[in-house]
């Protein structure tokens, strides 16, 4: 990766998570660490990986155990797929990744239904209205987002496991149950 610009791009890409998708995420899952914060207001939880750091340098193991990120949306979204799956694979328990859903591209290929510690991906509905890191107003994503969980354990499986959350109507913790029983939707 060297020469691939790694910080964030303060607006362009940078949309932050709303709390009625983050929220009850957490709450089932307890992050202790999130990789990709743009600063300490916008970190969702204490112990947060800034731009100065770089996310995509650091040793994620290190910071914590349960991986909050939501990265930046743009060119190098796949660059943030690896690091998720390496981490898995160099101290993380678990990894979870906001990211759109755009399942007919190389890097999803490669970095979640082929990487054996992509363990789960949540598709969410509806689009998820996200907020502006400079407090403008939220806007709606394009397209539809997923939440793709990595594992230190790989799947047994050919694909991650599939689940739909209508994270307005419907209870994470019954999906975060379902995902921790390997039943598949």
């Amino acid at each position: 990766m060297s020469g691939v610009p790694t910080t964030r791009t303060l607006g362009k890409d940078d949309w932050l998570t709303p709390p009625e998708v983050f929220d009850p995420v957490h709450a089932a899952v307890d992050f202790d660490l999130d990789a990709a914060a743009g600063s300490a207001e916008e970190a969702r939880v204490p112990f947060y990986i800034s731009p100065e750091v770089d996310g995509l340098k650091a040793r994620w193991g290190w910071f914590g155990q349960r991986v909050w990120c939501n990265p930046p949306y743009g060119r190098h979204l796949k660059h943030w797929l690896a690091k998720a799956a390496d981490a898995c694979v160099n101290g993380c328990e678990l990894v979870c990744l906001l990211i759109y859903a755009n399942v007919d591209t190389a890097y999803w290929r490669e970095h979640v239904a082929d990487n054996k510690n992509a363990v789960a991906v949540v598709f969410l509905q509806p689009r998820v209205s996200f907020h502006r890191a400079d407090g403008g107003d939220a806007a709606t994503a394009p397209k539809g987002s997923a939440l793709v969980f990595f594992s230190d354990v790989p799947r047994d499986t050919r694909f991650p496991q599939t689940l739909y959350w209508d994270f307005n109507t419907e209870a994470f913790a019954d999906v975060w149950a379902e995902i921790n029983t390997g039943a598949s939707s």
